[in-house]
């Protein structure tokens, strides 16, 4: 740590549950903080066993022998433990939980949300998805100070990225969290020396990123190509967009690139493009119905379908 910190060894509990949230509590524990306790939510029944399998969180606090707490939700008892743990900060990178009033005031310098997005834009559940399905051009982190509110407290500062015409969801994912993690020390250190002063956000541009639904991901072919490239790359490689074949059959493509050609909606050129309400898609990689991720020009290989037919509704 650094010897200017007014506090040598600030004591910190961490929340977080996903993957988003691993390399930043990776980089706390590097930085060797005080890390009281690791709150994340319990395992989810998952896979063909539907076995309770441990958050990615919970496996690296385990690995780091931290203290973990995997409260349903948070309580009296969370509260007057984290009231004993004399805490200077409680760092929240993707919770799941939203924290009650009172507790945002247990630490002495307050609670601090690590938000995949350029708040006050994207505010909610699904920031980096909805971001590049409405093809926005560049996203970020926001460190925000926790208030009342869905991300609606004061912003410490952010960090920007591009958002690549080949970015998914997930390259934006990854590149996202590297990012957090590493300005997260340096961000903790500067506001505790007062170098960064909270600026609150403009509310009036407030835009919302809600929870990813099924029929969200369902492709329709009569919007322009762009849209539905947009879409295809917000939820690849998971959930994944996906169409109905002619014969009610669910394909989920994972990649696809415009193509300046004006096609049929849902029609199979003789070039294997795909028409859409306005230019074509060149679909790269599907994966069918109990299978795995293939060329498309391999699934096409497999099919009855004709050039010039509408294979998509």
């Amino acid at each position: 740590m650094n010897n200017n910190l007014l506090i040598d060894n600030p004591n910190i509990v961490f929340m977080g549950t996903p993957s988003f949230a691993v390399p930043i509590l990776e980089s706390l524990v590097n930085e060797s903080y005080n890390i009281k306790c690791v709150y994340t939510q319990s395992g989810k029944a998952a896979g063909r066993g539907m076995r309770s399998k441990d958050s990615p969180v919970y496996e690296i606090a385990c690995k780091n022998k931290l203290c973990v707490r995997t409260s349903e939700k948070l309580n009296d008892d969370d509260y007057h433990f984290l009231e004993k743990q004399d805490l200077d900060i409680i760092i929240v990178v993707a919770y799941g939980l939203i924290l009650p009033e009172r507790f945002l005031s247990i630490p002495k310098y307050g609670c601090i949300n690590v938000h995949a997005s350029l708040l006050p834009k994207w505010r909610g559940a699904a920031p980096i998805q909805r971001s590049i399905m409405a093809g926005d051009k560049k996203t970020g982190i926001s460190f925000m100070l926790m208030q009342k509110g869905l991300d609606t407290g004061p912003i410490l500062c952010t960090e920007e990225i591009q958002i690549a015409d080949n970015d998914n969801f997930m390259t934006i994912h990854d590149s996202l969290s590297i990012k957090a993690a590493k300005t997260i020390n340096l961000t903790i250190q500067n506001y505790i020396l007062g170098k960064l002063i909270a600026k609150e956000q403009d509310h009036s541009n407030a835009s919302y990123a809600d929870k990813i639904k099924k029929n969200d991901t369902k492709i329709d072919w009569s919007l322009d190509a762009i849209k539905i490239k947009n879409l295809i790359n917000s939820v690849s490689p998971l959930p994944c967009a996906w169409t109905l074949t002619k014969d009610n059959k669910r394909l989920k493509i994972l990649s696809a690139s415009i193509v300046d050609i004006e096609g049929k909606i849902g029609v199979l050129s003789k070039d294997n493009l795909l028409g859409c309400g306005s230019k074509s898609l060149n679909i790269e990689k599907v994966q069918p119905e109990g299978k795995k991720i293939m060329k498309f020009d391999d699934y096409l290989r497999g099919r009855n379908f004709l050039s010039g037919e509408k294979i998509f509704v």
